[in-house]
Protein backbone atom coordinates (compact mmCIF):
# COMPACT_ATOMS: atom_id res chain seq x y z
CA UNK A 1 0.00 0.00 0.00
CA UNK A 2 1.06 3.29 -0.86
CA UNK A 3 0.57 7.06 0.47
CA UNK A 4 1.83 10.11 0.04
CA UNK A 5 2.17 13.04 1.97
CA UNK A 6 3.40 15.28 -0.57
CA UNK A 7 5.64 17.87 1.52
CA UNK A 8 4.77 18.14 5.07
CA UNK A 9 7.56 19.21 7.06
CA UNK A 10 8.90 19.94 10.12
CA UNK A 11 11.97 21.43 11.59
CA UNK A 12 12.25 19.78 15.13
CA UNK A 13 12.44 16.28 15.91
CA UNK A 14 11.71 15.22 19.77
CA UNK A 15 11.18 11.62 20.74
CA UNK A 16 9.44 11.11 23.94
CA UNK A 17 5.64 10.63 24.24
CA UNK A 18 3.71 12.62 27.37
CA UNK A 19 0.34 12.11 28.53
CA UNK A 20 -1.30 15.64 29.01
CA UNK A 21 -1.72 16.90 32.69
CA UNK A 22 -5.13 16.94 33.85
CA UNK A 23 -4.86 20.45 35.69
CA UNK A 24 -2.23 23.13 35.24
CA UNK A 25 0.55 22.52 37.38
CA UNK A 26 3.50 24.75 37.91
CA UNK A 27 6.06 24.60 34.38
CA UNK A 28 8.94 22.75 35.52
CA UNK A 29 10.91 21.79 32.67
CA UNK A 30 11.32 23.20 28.69
CA UNK A 31 9.54 20.76 27.49
CA UNK A 32 6.73 20.99 29.55
CA UNK A 33 6.24 24.46 28.97
CA UNK A 34 6.21 23.63 25.26
CA UNK A 35 3.63 21.03 25.65
CA UNK A 36 0.25 22.99 24.08
CA UNK A 37 -2.27 20.10 24.42
CA UNK A 38 -2.52 20.95 28.51
CA UNK A 39 -4.46 24.41 27.59
CA UNK A 40 -7.31 22.36 25.64
CA UNK A 41 -7.76 19.72 28.48
CA UNK A 42 -7.28 21.42 31.81
CA UNK A 43 -10.19 22.71 33.98
CA UNK A 44 -8.54 25.01 35.75
CA UNK A 45 -8.76 28.71 33.89
CA UNK A 46 -5.21 30.99 34.13
CA UNK A 47 -5.55 34.09 35.68
CA UNK A 48 -3.57 37.61 35.60
CA UNK A 49 -2.81 36.41 39.11
CA UNK A 50 -0.41 32.93 37.64
CA UNK A 51 3.04 32.82 36.42
CA UNK A 52 3.69 34.99 34.01
CA UNK A 53 5.29 31.99 32.22
CA UNK A 54 2.41 30.05 32.20
CA UNK A 55 0.38 32.60 30.25
CA UNK A 56 2.55 33.30 27.98
CA UNK A 57 3.04 29.23 27.66
CA UNK A 58 -1.13 29.26 26.97
CA UNK A 59 -1.15 32.21 24.60
CA UNK A 60 2.14 30.80 22.25
CA UNK A 61 -0.22 27.78 22.51
CA UNK A 62 -3.42 29.08 21.50
CA UNK A 63 -2.23 31.44 18.80
CA UNK A 64 -1.95 34.63 20.80
CA UNK A 65 1.36 35.80 19.62
CA UNK A 66 1.26 39.61 20.73
CA UNK A 67 0.32 39.56 23.98
CA UNK A 68 3.23 36.36 24.52
CA UNK A 69 5.69 37.81 22.70
CA UNK A 70 4.83 40.99 25.50
CA UNK A 71 4.95 38.30 28.34
CA UNK A 72 7.77 36.58 27.35
CA UNK A 73 9.99 39.58 26.39
CA UNK A 74 8.96 40.75 30.12
CA UNK A 75 9.99 38.05 31.74
CA UNK A 76 13.71 37.79 30.15
CA UNK A 77 13.91 41.63 30.95
CA UNK A 78 12.97 41.31 35.02
CA UNK A 79 14.14 37.57 35.73
CA UNK A 80 17.33 37.32 33.05
CA UNK A 81 19.42 34.55 34.44
CA UNK A 82 16.22 32.06 35.77
CA UNK A 83 14.63 29.20 33.94
CA UNK A 84 11.76 31.11 33.43
CA UNK A 85 13.96 33.42 31.04
CA UNK A 86 15.34 30.20 29.39
CA UNK A 87 11.55 28.75 28.29
CA UNK A 88 10.53 32.42 27.44
CA UNK A 89 13.42 32.52 24.67
CA UNK A 90 12.43 29.02 23.90
CA UNK A 91 8.59 30.19 23.08
CA UNK A 92 9.84 32.89 21.50
CA UNK A 93 11.80 30.86 19.23
CA UNK A 94 8.34 28.61 18.76
CA UNK A 95 6.69 32.16 17.43
CA UNK A 96 9.19 33.65 15.40
CA UNK A 97 9.77 30.27 13.32
CA UNK A 98 6.39 29.62 12.25
CA UNK A 99 6.01 33.16 11.53
CA UNK A 100 8.60 33.60 8.98
CA UNK A 101 10.88 36.19 11.66
CA UNK A 102 13.99 34.32 10.55
CA UNK A 103 15.86 37.36 12.05
CA UNK A 104 14.32 37.81 14.87
CA UNK A 105 14.56 34.03 15.52
CA UNK A 106 18.11 34.32 15.06
CA UNK A 107 18.67 37.01 17.37
CA UNK A 108 16.66 35.31 19.99
CA UNK A 109 18.95 32.41 19.55
CA UNK A 110 22.38 34.40 20.10
CA UNK A 111 20.74 35.90 22.93
CA UNK A 112 19.32 32.80 24.43
CA UNK A 113 22.88 31.67 24.25
CA UNK A 114 24.83 34.19 25.94
CA UNK A 115 22.86 34.21 28.43
CA UNK A 116 22.61 30.52 29.36
CA UNK A 117 26.02 29.05 28.15
CA UNK A 118 26.58 25.48 27.50
CA UNK A 119 23.15 24.07 27.66
CA UNK A 120 21.88 21.05 25.58
CA UNK A 121 18.38 22.47 25.23
CA UNK A 122 19.91 25.48 23.70
CA UNK A 123 22.41 23.46 21.07
CA UNK A 124 19.15 21.46 20.24
CA UNK A 125 17.72 24.55 19.17
CA UNK A 126 20.73 25.84 17.75
CA UNK A 127 20.57 22.52 15.19
CA UNK A 128 17.17 23.40 13.69
CA UNK A 129 17.12 27.35 13.14
CA UNK A 130 20.61 27.80 12.44
CA UNK A 131 19.92 26.83 8.78
CA UNK A 132 17.56 30.16 9.05
CA UNK A 133 20.05 32.43 9.54
CA UNK A 134 20.78 35.16 6.83
CA UNK A 135 17.06 34.97 5.82
CA UNK A 136 15.03 38.22 6.45
CA UNK A 137 12.07 38.87 8.50
CA UNK A 138 8.84 38.07 6.43
CA UNK A 139 6.43 41.16 6.01
CA UNK A 140 2.26 40.77 5.85
CA UNK A 141 0.32 42.93 4.38
CA UNK A 142 -2.78 43.73 5.62
CA UNK A 143 -5.63 40.94 5.74
CA UNK A 144 -8.36 41.20 2.97
CA UNK A 145 -11.05 38.95 1.92
CA UNK A 146 -10.07 36.80 -1.21
CA UNK A 147 -12.53 33.94 -2.66
CA UNK A 148 -10.73 32.22 -5.12
CA UNK A 149 -11.05 29.11 -7.84
CA UNK A 150 -9.54 25.57 -6.98
CA UNK A 151 -9.57 22.43 -8.89
CA UNK A 152 -12.17 19.99 -7.66
CA UNK A 153 -10.83 18.02 -4.52
CA UNK A 154 -7.63 19.87 -4.73
CA UNK A 155 -5.79 22.61 -2.16
CA UNK A 156 -3.71 23.97 -4.91
CA UNK A 157 -4.94 27.53 -5.18
CA UNK A 158 -3.71 30.39 -7.90
CA UNK A 159 -0.76 32.73 -6.17
CA UNK A 160 1.90 35.20 -7.71
CA UNK A 161 5.28 34.92 -7.07
CA UNK A 162 7.03 38.71 -8.06
CA UNK A 163 3.54 39.33 -10.34
CA UNK A 164 4.28 35.72 -12.06
CA UNK A 165 1.11 33.50 -11.91
CA UNK A 166 1.44 29.76 -9.95
CA UNK A 167 -0.54 27.06 -8.50
CA UNK A 168 0.40 25.99 -4.97
CA UNK A 169 -1.39 24.18 -2.67
CA UNK A 170 -1.34 25.22 1.53
CA UNK A 171 0.00 22.45 4.04
CA UNK A 172 -0.81 22.83 7.81
CA UNK A 173 2.53 20.52 8.58
CA UNK A 174 4.88 22.77 6.50
CA UNK A 175 6.41 24.88 8.90
CA UNK A 176 8.29 26.61 5.75
CA UNK A 177 6.97 27.29 2.72
CA UNK A 178 8.71 25.09 -0.58
CA UNK A 179 9.02 25.36 -3.90
CA UNK A 180 11.06 22.97 -6.85
CA UNK A 181 14.25 24.04 -8.02
CA UNK A 182 12.45 23.88 -11.20
CA UNK A 183 9.65 26.43 -9.97
CA UNK A 184 12.67 29.08 -8.83
CA UNK A 185 13.93 28.53 -11.71
CA UNK A 186 10.95 29.47 -13.76
CA UNK A 187 10.34 32.48 -11.80
CA UNK A 188 13.95 33.50 -11.61
CA UNK A 189 15.00 33.10 -8.62
CA UNK A 190 18.68 32.89 -6.70
CA UNK A 191 19.28 29.60 -4.75
CA UNK A 192 21.32 30.09 -1.32
CA UNK A 193 22.32 26.95 0.80
CA UNK A 194 20.81 26.52 4.21
CA UNK A 195 23.71 24.56 5.48
CA UNK A 196 21.53 22.20 7.42
CA UNK A 197 18.94 19.28 7.29
CA UNK A 198 15.11 19.41 7.43
CA UNK A 199 12.75 16.59 8.21
CA UNK A 200 9.79 14.76 7.16
CA UNK A 201 7.51 11.69 7.28
CA UNK A 202 9.70 9.74 5.40
CA UNK A 203 12.65 10.63 8.32
CA UNK A 204 15.10 10.56 5.48
CA UNK A 205 14.70 14.75 5.50
CA UNK A 206 16.22 16.86 2.60
CA UNK A 207 19.45 19.17 2.58
CA UNK A 208 17.96 22.66 2.99
CA UNK A 209 18.45 25.61 0.18
CA UNK A 210 16.27 28.47 0.44
CA UNK A 211 14.72 31.61 -1.97
CA UNK A 212 12.93 34.61 -0.98
CA UNK A 213 10.43 35.88 -2.73
CA UNK A 214 10.25 39.66 -2.96
CA UNK A 215 6.32 39.41 -3.41
CA UNK A 216 3.63 36.81 -2.57
CA UNK A 217 0.48 37.54 -3.13
CA UNK A 218 -2.62 35.18 -2.22
CA UNK A 219 -5.96 37.53 -4.01
CA UNK A 220 -5.66 40.49 -2.85
CA UNK A 221 -3.59 40.08 -0.18
CA UNK A 222 0.29 40.57 -0.19
CA UNK A 223 3.26 38.86 1.72
CA UNK A 224 6.48 40.44 1.24
CA UNK A 225 10.07 38.82 2.05
CA UNK A 226 8.52 35.20 2.21
CA UNK A 227 11.59 32.51 2.26
CA UNK A 228 10.49 29.50 0.80
CA UNK A 229 12.73 26.07 0.97
CA UNK A 230 13.57 24.55 -2.20
CA UNK A 231 13.50 21.04 -3.11
CA UNK A 232 16.13 19.29 -5.46
CA UNK A 233 14.55 17.90 -8.90
CA UNK A 234 14.49 14.32 -7.76
CA UNK A 235 12.40 11.48 -6.81
CA UNK A 236 8.68 11.82 -6.66
CA UNK A 237 8.49 15.67 -6.23
CA UNK A 238 9.78 17.00 -9.73
CA UNK A 239 8.80 19.72 -11.78
CA UNK A 240 6.84 23.30 -11.15
CA UNK A 241 5.51 22.47 -7.36
CA UNK A 242 4.81 24.47 -4.52
CA UNK A 243 3.63 24.81 -0.82
CA UNK A 244 2.36 27.71 0.67
CA UNK A 245 3.68 27.04 4.67
CA UNK A 246 2.40 27.94 7.99
CA UNK A 247 4.52 31.66 8.14
CA UNK A 248 1.96 32.64 5.27
CA UNK A 249 -1.22 30.75 6.81
CA UNK A 250 -0.71 32.70 9.87
CA UNK A 251 -0.34 35.81 8.28
CA UNK A 252 -3.56 34.85 5.81
CA UNK A 253 -5.61 34.13 9.20
CA UNK A 254 -8.35 31.93 7.90
CA UNK A 255 -8.95 29.27 5.41
CA UNK A 256 -12.90 28.27 4.19
CA UNK A 257 -12.33 25.88 1.56
CA UNK A 258 -15.60 24.19 -0.25
CA UNK A 259 -16.23 21.18 -2.63
CA UNK A 260 -18.18 23.78 -5.03
CA UNK A 261 -14.00 24.83 -6.30
CA UNK A 262 -14.13 27.67 -4.13
CA UNK A 263 -11.84 28.72 -1.06
CA UNK A 264 -11.25 32.19 1.00
CA UNK A 265 -8.80 33.23 2.45
CA UNK A 266 -8.70 35.92 4.77
CA UNK A 267 -12.43 36.07 5.85
CA UNK A 268 -13.77 36.46 9.00
CA UNK A 269 -16.04 34.35 11.38
CA UNK A 270 -19.43 34.35 11.52
CA UNK A 271 -19.68 36.10 15.73
CA UNK A 272 -22.55 33.85 15.83
CA UNK A 273 -20.57 30.53 15.21
CA UNK A 274 -18.16 30.78 18.02
CA UNK A 275 -16.97 27.32 18.91
CA UNK A 276 -14.00 26.51 21.50
CA UNK A 277 -10.39 26.02 19.94
CA UNK A 278 -9.69 22.56 18.94
CA UNK A 279 -6.16 23.43 17.34
CA UNK A 280 -3.04 23.95 19.22
CA UNK A 281 0.89 24.50 19.00
CA UNK A 282 2.79 21.71 20.14
CA UNK A 283 6.46 21.90 19.66
CA UNK A 284 7.16 22.80 15.74
CA UNK A 285 3.51 21.50 15.25
CA UNK A 286 -0.23 22.02 15.00
CA UNK A 287 -2.53 19.40 16.62
CA UNK A 288 -6.24 18.48 16.47
CA UNK A 289 -8.28 17.50 19.36
CA UNK A 290 -11.00 15.56 18.02
CA UNK A 291 -13.01 12.54 19.17
CA UNK A 292 -11.35 9.22 17.87
CA UNK A 293 -13.31 5.95 18.41
CA UNK A 294 -15.55 7.93 20.98
CA UNK A 295 -12.45 9.21 23.09
CA UNK A 296 -11.05 12.59 23.19
CA UNK A 297 -7.62 12.64 21.47
CA UNK A 298 -4.54 14.56 19.96
CA UNK A 299 -3.65 13.68 15.77
CA UNK A 300 -1.30 16.58 14.14
CA UNK A 301 -3.09 18.46 11.89
CA UNK A 302 -2.06 18.33 8.37
CA UNK A 303 -3.64 19.65 5.05
CA UNK A 304 -0.39 18.73 3.03
CA UNK A 305 -1.26 14.65 3.77
CA UNK A 306 -3.30 13.11 1.24
CA UNK A 307 -4.25 10.98 3.72
CA UNK A 308 -4.87 10.23 7.39
CA UNK A 309 -2.86 7.48 9.17
CA UNK A 310 -3.14 6.54 12.63
CA UNK A 311 0.56 5.27 14.34
CA UNK A 312 1.75 3.41 16.89
CA UNK A 313 0.13 5.07 20.21
CA UNK A 314 -3.10 4.26 18.51
CA UNK A 315 -2.66 0.59 18.27
CA UNK A 316 -1.30 0.87 22.04
CA UNK A 317 -4.76 2.87 23.08
CA UNK A 318 -7.06 1.01 21.10
CA UNK A 319 -5.43 -2.73 21.55
CA UNK A 320 -8.49 -4.58 21.43
CA UNK A 321 -9.95 -3.18 18.22
CA UNK A 322 -7.22 -3.84 16.73
CA UNK A 323 -6.33 -7.05 17.70
CA UNK A 324 -10.62 -8.06 17.13
CA UNK A 325 -10.12 -6.09 13.42
CA UNK A 326 -6.99 -5.45 12.26
CA UNK A 327 -5.23 -6.96 9.19
CA UNK A 328 -1.41 -6.85 8.82
CA UNK A 329 0.09 -5.09 5.98
CA UNK A 330 2.10 -1.93 5.01
CA UNK A 331 2.91 1.12 4.03
CA UNK A 332 5.15 3.51 1.56
CA UNK A 333 5.22 6.68 3.24
CA UNK A 334 6.59 9.92 0.97
CA UNK A 335 8.33 12.94 1.95
CA UNK A 336 10.36 15.44 0.66
CA UNK A 337 13.53 13.04 1.47
CA UNK A 338 12.16 10.09 -0.48
CA UNK A 339 9.96 7.00 0.58
CA UNK A 340 10.08 4.64 3.61
CA UNK A 341 7.88 1.32 4.27
CA UNK A 342 6.51 0.56 7.54
CA UNK A 343 4.65 -2.29 9.01
CA UNK A 344 0.88 -1.47 9.22
CA UNK A 345 -2.64 -2.48 10.26
CA UNK A 346 -5.62 -2.30 8.38
CA UNK A 347 -8.85 -1.52 9.92
CA UNK A 348 -12.53 -1.46 8.02
CA UNK A 349 -13.08 2.17 9.94
CA UNK A 350 -12.48 4.45 12.07
CA UNK A 351 -14.69 6.95 13.40
CA UNK A 352 -13.63 10.78 13.94
CA UNK A 353 -15.57 13.55 15.63
CA UNK A 354 -14.05 17.05 14.93
CA UNK A 355 -16.25 19.86 16.74
CA UNK A 356 -19.40 18.15 16.18
CA UNK A 357 -19.26 16.56 12.68
CA UNK A 358 -18.67 12.90 12.38
CA UNK A 359 -16.64 11.46 9.52
CA UNK A 360 -15.08 7.99 8.83
CA UNK A 361 -12.16 6.52 7.62
CA UNK A 362 -12.35 3.98 5.38
CA UNK A 363 -10.38 1.77 5.90
CA UNK A 364 -8.04 2.86 8.51
CA UNK A 365 -4.40 2.35 8.69
CA UNK A 366 -2.24 1.97 11.65
CA UNK A 367 1.26 2.49 10.58
CA UNK A 368 3.31 0.90 13.23
CA UNK A 369 5.88 3.63 14.10
CA UNK A 370 6.15 6.47 16.45
CA UNK A 371 7.80 9.58 14.05
CA UNK A 372 7.34 12.77 15.37
CA UNK A 373 6.30 14.24 12.15
CA UNK A 374 3.57 11.52 11.87
CA UNK A 375 2.21 12.29 15.79
CA UNK A 376 4.08 9.87 17.55
CA UNK A 377 5.75 12.01 19.83
CA UNK A 378 2.43 13.42 20.92
CA UNK A 379 -0.99 12.01 19.62
CA UNK A 380 -2.44 8.86 17.82
CA UNK A 381 -1.87 10.10 14.18
CA UNK A 382 -1.82 12.74 11.51
CA UNK A 383 -5.25 13.98 10.30
CA UNK A 384 -4.91 14.30 6.11
CA UNK A 385 -6.82 16.16 3.60
CA UNK A 386 -9.26 12.77 3.01
CA UNK A 387 -10.94 13.71 6.00
CA UNK A 388 -11.27 16.96 5.40
CA UNK A 389 -12.79 16.85 2.37
CA UNK A 390 -15.41 13.85 2.74
CA UNK A 391 -18.26 16.49 3.11
CA UNK A 392 -19.06 20.30 1.96
CA UNK A 393 -16.01 21.47 2.94
CA UNK A 394 -14.04 23.05 5.74
CA UNK A 395 -12.70 25.81 8.01
CA UNK A 396 -9.70 26.98 9.66
CA UNK A 397 -9.46 29.93 12.01
CA UNK A 398 -6.12 30.61 13.15
CA UNK A 399 -7.51 33.60 15.19
CA UNK A 400 -9.78 31.20 17.28
CA UNK A 401 -8.05 28.27 16.82
CA UNK A 402 -10.86 26.16 15.49
CA UNK A 403 -11.21 23.86 12.37
CA UNK A 404 -14.64 22.90 11.23
CA UNK A 405 -16.22 20.58 8.93
CA UNK A 406 -19.13 21.32 6.47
Amino acid sequence: MVRSFWFSIAVSVIAAVATPPAQVPAVSSSQEVDDGRRWLESPAPLTPASPAILRAAEAVALNKAANAAALLRGIIRSQPRSEAASQAHQLLSRIYLRSGQYKRLLANLDEWARGFPRRDDIERERMDVEQFRGLPDQENGPRRASTLRHDADSLFVPVSINNRSASFFFDTGAWVSLMTESEATRHGLQIREGGGVISDPSEKGVKSRFTVVRELAIGSMRFRNVSFLVLPNQGPFTGMVGLIGMPVLLGVGSIRWSNDATVEFGGRADPNDRKPPNLVFYRNRLLLRALVSGRPSFATFDTGAVSTDLNANFATEFAELVERGGTRTSQDTTGVGGTTSFDAIRLPQVAFEIAGVQRFLRPAVVTLQRTPNMGGDCCLGNVGKDLLTQGRGFSIDFTAMTLSLH
